[in-house]
């Protein structure tokens, strides 16, 4: 970091205009080319923004990406028909859909190693309300007595998404439901 603690750029605001531009024209071409035919080039051509100004304001396509496509990464709402195992299933199932809504389990992994620490902090940041999500369906089966005062609600939440970021991220291998359906069914009986 540079003397002072600024960040290289902080100095320079973005213009508002010009960064949605951006984030528009990053999306766009997201849905239609898939992830690893955007380059920041296209960013740059269809958003009207310089290249340059690009890569002073992210340091690179997975960046871009990433911010244009957050709000749509976040769960939308926590199932509760009153069923547990149906609800944990419902919310892996969108977290599933939600990891590969732009393209196969190459996207997630490509974007996070292609920003080290930042995407895995950025993942990390994806990943919490889906954790809480999952949280809650567990904590209102504990509250209603579905399951006992004692169950680790925490850790089977973490070894649920554990799982899912292991193969989709890290395996890049497609997860399918009936693999979700043993794992909550497992976790729910132990």
């Amino acid at each position: 970091m540079p003397a002072g603690g600024a960040r290289p750029g902080a100095g320079r605001k973005r213009d508002p205009e010009a960064h949605r531009a951006v984030l528009t024209a990053a999306e766009e071409l997201l849905n239609e080319v898939g992830y690893h035919r955007v380059t920041m080039e296209r960013i740059a051509e269809r958003s009207g923004v310089a290249k340059m100004t690009l890569y002073r304001w992210w340091p690179n396509k997975a960046a871009v990406v990433t911010d244009a496509v957050r709000t749509r990464l976040a769960p939308t709402a926590v199932p509760d028909t009153g069923d547990i195992a149906a609800d944990a299933l419902a919310q892996l199932e969108a977290l599933l859909q939600t990891l590969t809504l732009y393209g196969d389990a190459s996207v997630v992994a490509g974007a996070m190693s292609s920003r080290g620490e930042a995407g895995l902090a950025d993942l990390r940041d994806i990943l919490h309300p889906w954790f809480e999500g999952l949280v809650t369906i567990l904590d209102r089966a504990v509250a209603t007595g579905k399951l006992p005062p004692d169950f680790p609600v925490h850790l089977t939440a973490q070894a649920w998404l554990g799982y899912v970021i292991y193969r989709v991220v890290f395996l890049q291998e497609v997860v399918g439901a009936d693999n979700l359906r043993v794992l909550v069914k497992q976790s729910l009986a132990a």
